[in-house]
């Protein structure tokens, strides 16, 4: 079904044509926890400087008024109004984010022994993981917004990127054998080509936990958390009959975490020293790095893929020796972190569907040990969003 819908830019109106999928149904519209909300808006902020000016759309007609000067409520609102045409990323990326909620908790604790700490823990991690990376799109969306003035003919091309992560092993595991449970995670990020320009801007980011070992006295989990507040990257492609190669990759700034999670039960609060926070960092930093993306593409649908990142994080620091209350994760550490990740895998663009989806391979981790070294080892589904930068022009 193809709705019309007015708009007024610059005093012209204007009508557009909307594709809706059909899951953005009234049900998957209804208002959901202020998380969600918050997501959605800020993808939607997001999408605001995807959107470009005609050519003639800013020359008023005869006798009109002058344009007011627009206001930073006018931007913002530049990018809400796209709320309407990035309805799959929302009911995607928010129902994942929900999901990791709940998820974390039914796989990173047993439930078979009180916990005297109760959740306080668990939320102040998905606080400090979740709510940086709303905070860095958010500010950096509405940097651009404000700075170009809701002008957006600088774009050229924008996805959005949401991964879904079940882990399978975490790199504590090679010292306590097979995980307690299987892992979770999520990473995401927006990516957007200038126009007439073959350079992207990317900022994303993520994390993925995974409970390792448990006892009488706790359980232990393990995750790595990275953010990417800013990247650039250059594409390259060639073409030969129904086969296209297409790779891109650059230079970009990283920051993150690798700790330990310690949830101690009524035994262990009376003989562990856990903070209440239950968080134990073991690397931690920020600096330079860079990313490397390559697709094998047929016919323009089927592709397969692979990308590698690889960021020292020089500016950071190890605790060389751990408490004893994350064992087995205590043993000594050394050496500048280094935060780490590959994927291999398939993907395929139907024309029906408003989404690349990809499956692959996943293995990541941020340490001092062997950059080769990657404990986290994941299975991922990917869904690629190309966001619809032609409805503001």
């Amino acid at each position: 079904m193809f709705p019309f819908m007015a708009r007024r830019f610059n005093g012209v109106s204007r009508v557009v044509h909307t594709r809706r999928a059909a899951f953005t149904s009234r049900a998957a519209r209804r208002p959901l926890s202020p998380f969600f909300t918050a997501t959605c808006v800020i993808l939607a902020a997001t999408a605001g400087p995807l959107c470009a000016s005609p050519a003639g759309a800013d020359e008023p007609r005869p006798g009109a008024r002058p344009p007011r000067p627009r206001g930073l409520v006018a931007d913002l609102r530049a990018g809400k109004d796209l709320l309407d045409t990035v309805p799959t990323i929302a009911v995607f990326d928010g129902s994942w984010s929900l999901n990791l909620q709940l998820s974390t908790l039914l796989t990173n604790r047993t439930w078979s022994a009180p916990y005297p700490g109760g959740l306080l823990s668990h939320f102040t991690t998905r606080f400090l993981y979740g709510t940086t990376w709303v905070a860095m799109l958010g500010v950096e969306s509405l940097a651009a917004v404000t700075a170009t003035g809701a002008r957006f003919d600088w774009i050229g091309e924008a996805h959005y990127r949401t991964d879904w992560a079940l882990g399978v092993l975490a790199p504590g595991t090679s010292s306590a054998g097979a995980p307690a449970s299987p892992g979770v995670g999520g990473f995401g990020g927006l990516h957007v080509r200038f126009a007439r320009s073959r350079w992207w801007y990317e900022v994303s980011g993520g994390w993925i936990q995974q409970r390792i070992a448990t006892d009488e006295r706790r359980t232990l989990a393990e995750s790595t958390w990275i953010m990417t507040p800013a990247a650039i990257a250059r594409e390259l492609s060639v073409s030969a009959g129904p086969l296209t190669l297409y790779a891109r990759g650059g230079p970009g700034v990283y920051f993150g975490m690798h700790n330990a999670h310690v949830h101690p039960t009524t035994a262990g609060a009376r003989t562990l020293a856990v903070p209440w926070h239950e968080l134990y960092p073991l690397d931690w930093g920020l600096g330079p790095g860079g990313r490397a993306e390559a697709r094998a593409i047929l016919f323009r649908r089927a592709s397969i893929d692979a990308e590698v990142v690889v960021a020292p994080l020089l500016l950071g620091g190890v605790d060389a020796r751990p408490s004893a209350d994350v064992a087995p994760l205590d043993g000594a550490r050394g050496g500048t972190p280094v935060f780490r990740s590959a994927a291999i895998g398939v993907s395929y663009e139907d024309p029906s569907t408003p989404m690349r989806l990809g499956l692959s391979y996943f293995t990541t981790e941020l340490s001092g040990r062997r950059v080769l070294d990657m404990g986290h080892r994941a299975v991922m589904l990917r869904f690629d969003f190309p966001l619809r930068a032609d409805l503001l022009r």
